[in-house]
């Protein structure tokens, strides 16, 4: 999902059980986003409903917003 603002663009991976990999493809996504939108903040968010205590912490330390629901 993409979501654009007048100040920043969020690039939004939503999972049911997100892994590894899909913080590597939100950040691939949200690098071609930044190239698309210069000037704006681009957030990559990653959520879902399982999103393992090590999942969580490899994608904050990469930068990455966490939300699970």
């Amino acid at each position: 999902m993409l979501i654009e603002t007048d100040r920043a663009v969020y690039v939004v991976e939503v999972k049911v059980k997100p892994r590894h990999e899909d913080v590597g493809r939100l950040l691939s996504k949200a690098d071609v986003v930044a190239r698309h939108y210069p000037g704006f903040r681009v957030v990559p968010i990653l959520t879902g409903v399982l999103i393992g205590a090590d999942v969580r912490k490899y994608a904050e330390l990469k930068g990455v917003e966490v939300y699970s629901y």
